[in-house]
C-alpha cells in the first residue's frame, strides 16, 4: 500500500527562476506541476488553494481548459451545438449571433479565464458611450434638416416666408 501524502499540494521555486511553481494532484491521484505565473509567494499560495477547491468541486478540468480557450473558440462552439434551431428557434440563434459579434471585437482574444466583471464592465461602458455619440451626432444632423422654412429664413435668402 502506497504510503499517504502529508500535503495536496506545494509551491515551490525552480532553479534559477524568480517564478513560483505549484504541484498538486487532482482527483484521479495523477500529478500536476504548473506554473503560477508570479514572484509573490502569498499569490502563488492563492492559485494552489484555487486549483486545490476546483479540484474538490470536480471542476477541475473545466477550469483548467479555461486557461487556454479563447472566448472565440467557446462562442463558435456555443454558436455551433448550443444555439441552432433543432434547439433554438432562428430568431434566438440570429440574436446569438448578433451579441457573439459584437462581443469577439471587444474580449474575442482573451481566454475565458482572464474575463473578468471588469472587463464585462468596460465592454458596456463603451458600447453605451458609443450609442450616446451616434445618438448625438444623429440628432444634430437630422435637426438641421428637419425643418427647411427654418433653414431658409436664417439664411436670408428669401424674404416672403
Amino acid at each position: 500500500m502506497a504510503r499517504p501524502r502529508k500535503y495536496d499540494g506545494v509551491v515551490y521555486r525552480r532553479t534559477g527562476t524568480q517564478t513560483w511553481w505549484m504541484r498538486y494532484w487532482d482527483g484521479a491521484g495523477t500529478r500536476h506541476e504548473e506554473s503560477t505565473r508570479t514572484s509573490d509567494w502569498k499569490e502563488a499560495q492563492k492559485r494552489l488553494r484555487e486549483r486545490l477547491q476546483a479540484r474538490d468541486d470536480n471542476v477541475l478540468e473545466i477550469v483548467r481548459s479555461g486557461e487556454h480557450t479563447t472566448f472565440r473558440e467557446w462562442a463558435t462552439v456555443f454558436l455551433d451545438h448550443h444555439s441552432k434551431p433543432p434547439l433554438r428557434s432562428a430568431k434566438t440563434h440570429e440574436s446569438h449571433q448578433r451579441a457573439v459579434k459584437h462581443l469577439s471585437r471587444a474580449i474575442g482574444s482573451r481566454t475565458l479565464t482572464e474575463i473578468s466583471p471588469g472587463v464585462i464592465e468596460g465592454y458596456l461602458r463603451a458600447r453605451l458611450l458609443a450609442r450616446f455619440r451616434e445618438r448625438r451626432a444623429r440628432a444634430s444632423s437630422n435637426r438641421a434638416f428637419s425643418n427647411p422654412r427654418r433653414c431658409i429664413r436664417s439664411s436670408g435668402c428669401c424674404d416672403g416666408c
